[in-house]
């Protein structure tokens, strides 16, 4: 799902009875119009809309990205050696040829997805929309993707429609940083220039795989770099060894196809990437540009019409393919057989309209030098989709373009979150907590003099129950304090791999922290998303940390879960009154699914009460479900954020509810 990279921006020798765009005297591996590279181009560009289009068929066709970079790096260090060594190298040349090749064709995605989003989305996705778009044209859409917490692979990315835009970051990054250094190795270390840039992929490629365990990492010209560098290294070879026709150059072109075809097919998305295993496509990408120099079976296929043909348009069909299946699944409609079938026809229609009246003549137009070109399809666009972006944020996501009706359930969804990250944290922000950190930082509930008598505790299960639970202390009197992390289950004391993408011991040591405060409050409450932790283990760390509790003369207070609910029915009511789906829907969850999938993790629970009867259990099922079903909206608001997670106003509602149905659990004062 989501995006896998971006064709290269198009740096080769043009032919075919137009003048070449570039020349490459002293160099013979690049003197030539390459149709096999336009092939190899088809390949990449075809695994990924076929990944895209539907994961089970092409389970790696993310990795054609991988593919793209190896060609542009093979291709950008050509370009830049051979305009040096002839010594008419310009940066203002090279740089009107990437203006020129890369921006015509985004302008218009750029429009027409802005078009269609402000017909389509909902102010917080408008407003990611938009900041996306403006991301994008500051080249760092990539940086703006990785600060995503669920990552390339999550659930809500594959409705962002700008989300394939990263690799073009990644790509435009490099075009800043790479010229410069090969200009330095040139000047001052030229016959090391291969060595230099070998230890430094290799440094790279170490860099990336430490780095895989971070969501953060897919993303990141840092974890990116050793594979254009995979394809400045191959230039380097093909300079020293000339194509030699035989079977050596077949077998060459026979691995390299394997190896590619063999990522798209073996490598999947559990699999740790970039890393050592993005070496197998960019291996192959390496051994095809090397074994394809000459005549054999599969330089033959590479070179065909059909491969040129989609080759030559991969930039376009890449841009428009994304933005087509986000805007399908945002809409709700199922992938389908038929419906991918025209969805990809579809961006087959306007890439080709794209190349044809767009790209080509863009690009060929030799009257358009660096200024103009950057005024024009640079600064003019940029400055137009930054200021919509801007416009988008200070009006919360322009809401006026819904009825009065449809921006309160909009506005429902909202989720309030500590933004400047004191008492929400993540990896990266924890700080040692103390007592005092708490009170200053992380007070909610009543606003009374003295100490805070409830602590909260937990992960963003804990973090959606705050405002609940900011009601119970409100209408008992009492003054709280929280501290949450997400994916940090209140129970982790011993270090796991379970979640390797946090960083090493963050939550262990977050968790130890609190448990040394426990005995200053009365109640302490403990939530998590329970059903995403092994059953043995969570019974085994929950019993101790009650242990501990009680032990310290406080009161545990344990949320059982909220229901769950896969697919996601949180928009299903906003789905439906925008008429995308049938007005009969039914967008509640089943009472006996949401009991089931909950059952074993409510009786672990129930056994820390058997065990220690001061034990408070609050179930949120006894206010959203009956016997039939459980809500998922009620009264025109919506009462889920995604498909486990509870909005602000919902857990402020349930609070109130539980109060009133079921009782206040703070009412009384605990005895100690």
């Amino acid at each position: 799902m989501s995006t896998a990279g971006a064709p290269s921006p198009e740096l080769r020798v043009e032919a075919h009875g137009h003048a070449p765009a570039l020349r490459l005297v002293s160099h013979p591996a690049a003197q030539r119009y390459r149709e096999d590279i336009d092939g190899l181009r088809a390949v990449a560009v075809l695994a990924v809309i076929a990944f895209h289009a539907n994961p089970r068929l092409v389970p790696g066709g993310f990795a054609g990205v991988d593919v793209f970079f190896v060609i542009s790096g093979y291709l950008l260090t050509g370009l830049i050696l051979g305009a040096l060594e002839e010594g008419r190298f310009s940066f203002a040349d090279f740089y009107c040829r990437r203006i020129k090749r890369i921006f015509p064709a985004y302008i218009v995605v750029s429009l027409v997805t802005l078009a269609l989003s402000s017909w389509l989305l909902i102010p917080n996705d408008y407003i990611f929309y938009t900041t996306s778009l403006a991301a994008s044209w500051a080249f760092v859409s990539n940086i703006f993707f990785s600060m995503l917490s669920w990552g390339y692979f999550g659930q809500r990315t594959e409705e962002f429609p700008l989300l394939h835009t990263w690799s073009l970051s990644v790509e435009e990054q490099f075009y800043f940083l790479f010229p410069l250094l090969l200009i330095a190795l040139f000047r001052y270390a030229r016959k090391a220039m291969p060595s230099v840039l070998a230890v430094a992929g290799i440094a790279l490629a170490a860099l990336s795989q430490w780095k895989t365990g971070e969501i953060k990492s897919y993303f990141l010209l840092t974890s990116r770099a050793h594979e254009l560098l995979v394809g400045s290294l191959t230039f380097f070879v093909l300079r020293r060894y000339p194509a030699r026709p035989g079977a050596l150059s077949a077998a060459m072109a026979a691995a390299g196809l394997a190896l590619v075809v063999g990522s798209f097919m073996l490598i999947h998305k559990d699999l740790p990437f970039p890393g050592v295993n993005s070496l197998f496509p960019c291996i192959g990408a390496a051994l095809l540009i090397a074994g394809c120099r000459s005549d054999n079976m599969v330089s033959a296929i590479l070179r065909s019409r059909p491969m040129v043909s989609v080759g030559l348009m991969s930039y376009s069909l890449y841009l428009w393919h994304w933005p087509i299946f986000a805007i399908l699944k945002y809409r709700q409609v199922e992938i389908t057989l038929p419906v991918g079938v025209a969805a990809v026809a579809g961006a087959f229609v306007l890439s080709w309209l794209t190349w044809k009246f767009i790209e080509k003549p863009t690009r060929q137009n030799a009257r358009l030098g660096f200024r103009p070109a950057i005024l024009r399809l640079y600064m003019l666009p940029a400055a137009l989709f930054m200021t919509v972006g801007l416009f988008s944020y200070v009006t919360e996501g322009a809401p006026q373009r819904f009825s009065g009706e449809m921006r309160a359930l909009i506005s429902s969804y909202s989720f309030e979150r500590d933004l400047t990250r004191s008492c929400s944290v993540r990896a990266e922000d924890y700080k040692v907590v103390t007592l005092d950190y708490l009170m200053a930082n992380c007070a909610f509930g009543a606003d009374v003099p003295g100490k805070a008598r409830v602590m909260l505790m937990g992960d963003s299960h804990a973090h959606h129950f705050k405002p609940f639970v900011d009601q119970l202390a409100k209408d008992a009197g009492l003054k709280a304090v929280y501290h949450v992390q997400g994916g940090c289950f209140p129970t982790e004391l011993q270090v796991t791999d379970r979640h390797p993408e946090r960083g090493p011991d963050t939550c262990q040591q977050r968790n130890a922290d609190l448990l040394k405060l426990v005995g200053n409050f009365d109640y302490v409450v403990l939530a998590g998303f329970w059903a995403s932790e092994p059953e043995r283990e969570l019974e085994k760390e929950l019993r101790y940390v009650v242990d501990a509790i009680v032990a310290a003369g406080a009161t545990p207070v344990i949320f059982k879960d909220n229901p769950f609910h896969e697919p996601d029915l949180s928009r299903c009511i906003l789905y439906r009154k925008r008429g995308w789906m049938e007005a009969g829907a039914d967008c509640h969850i089943p009472y006996r699914e949401a009991a089931e999938a909950q059952a074993e993790y409510d009786a672990i629970v129930e056994r820390m009460q058997a065990a220690h009867p001061r034990t408070i259990i609050i179930d949120p099922k006894k206010v959203m479900c009956d016997g039939k079903e459980c809500l998922t909206w009620t009264d025109n608001t919506a009462l889920y954020k995604d498909s486990n997670h509870l909005n602000t106003r919902a857990a402020q509602m349930l609070g109130d509810w539980y109060a009133a149905r079921v009782g206040n659990p703070f009412s009384a004062r605990p005895n100690r």
